[in-house]
């Protein structure tokens, strides 16, 4: 879970606003955190959302909030290379699908619920798909 360095101050320049975390309640944190890792066929030592210096964190919430209360209102989107791999490792992990695979014309999407009950978006974009789509963006 790693960020990218700071942006330089260059006098007389007005810094826009940033997204630097996406934070995520968990009863239970750390197990949260191996999901997303074997969801996304990530290794223990591969940051979370790094891309573009978000960050992915978790941090532990009230025992009495079981699951997420509304949680098609934020949708987290993961691009993929191989979706059909995702969809077996989220098969594995018992995943519920609130939307099956289904290709559209930006790609094949689908959407489960993490174990909070947030919504986790899967998107393999279309060739043709976009130009904001197609971006290809290293891990630092």
């Amino acid at each position: 879970m790693v960020a990218d360095a700071p942006v330089p101050e260059t006098p007389g320049v007005r810094r826009r606003a940033r997204l630097r975390a996406i934070t995520l309640e968990s009863g239970a944190p750390d197990r949260a955190a191996a999901w997303y890792h074997r969801a996304l066929g990530l290794t223990d030592a591969d940051p979370l959302l790094a891309t573009g210096g978000v960050e992915l964190r978790f941090t532990l919430g009230t025992a009495d909030a079981p699951s997420t209360v509304e949680p098609a209102r934020i949708i987290l989107n993961f691009h993929v290379d191989d979706i059909r791999a995702a969809e077996a490792r989220l098969v594995a992990l018992e995943a519920v699908w609130v939307r099956e695979l289904e290709r559209t014309r930006w790609g094949i999407i689908g959407t489960v619920l993490d174990l909070d009950g947030n919504c986790v978006q899967i998107v393999e974009p279309a060739p043709d798909s976009p130009a904001c789509l197609q971006r290809k963006e290293e891990h630092p």
